[in-house]
C-alpha cells in the first residue's frame, strides 16, 4: 500500500496503517508496549522492535506525536488536531486539554523570537485522583 501524500513518498506499510490506525481510535496517549499489544492481536508476529521503529518513523514524519515527559516513558499521539496535554501526577493518565490562544500582543513583547509553535503541558491531579486519600505505608524495624 502506498501513499504517495506522505513525506519522503514513505509506503505506508500494513504495520504502520495499523499503528496509525489504532493511534487514531485511543486517546489514551499508550506507551510502545501498550501499542504493541494491540498490534498483536491484528498482527500476532510482529515484534515488539518493529513497533518502537515504526512509531519512531511515523513520528518523525508528524503523523504521530512521541510524547516525553519527566519520569516516564514516552507516550503517543495520533490526534492531528493542535492541543496540549494534561498528566495527572497520582494517576499519570495524560487527558488531551484545548490548545492555549497565544495572543499577538505575547508575541510582539518577544520581538527577537519567531515563534512558529509552542506546546504547553499541565499537570496537576485528574477528576478521579481529585478525592483520593493519599496511600501511606508504615515501615516496621
Amino acid at each position: 500500500m502506498k501513499d504517495n501524500n506522505l513525506p519522503y513518498k514513505r509506503r505506508l506499510t500494513k504495520q504502520r496503517k495499523i499503528i496509525l490506525d489504532i493511534l487514531k481510535k485511543d486517546y489514551s496517549h499508550p506507551t510502545a508496549e501498550q501499542v504493541y499489544n494491540k498490534v498483536k492481536k491484528i498482527f500476532p508476529s510482529v515484534s515488539l522492535g518493529t513497533i518502537y521503529r515504526n512509531l519512531s518513523f511515523l513520528s518523525n514524519i508528524d503523523l504521530v506525536k512521541e510524547l516525553k515527559f519527566p519520569g516516564q516513558v514516552s507516550r503517543f499521539d495520533g490526534q492531528k488536531k493542535e492541543h496540549d496535554h494534561f498528566t495527572c501526577n497520582i494517576c499519570k493518565n495524560i487527558s488531551d486539554i484545548p490548545k492555549y490562544p497565544l495572543m499577538d500582543s505575547h508575541i510582539k513583547k518577544y520581538g527577537k523570537y519567531s515563534v512558529g509553535n509552542f506546546t504547553l503541558n499541565y499537570s496537576g491531579i485528574c477528576k478521579k485522583c481529585k478525592n483520593k486519600k493519599p496511600c501511606v505505608k508504615i515501615f516496621k524495624k
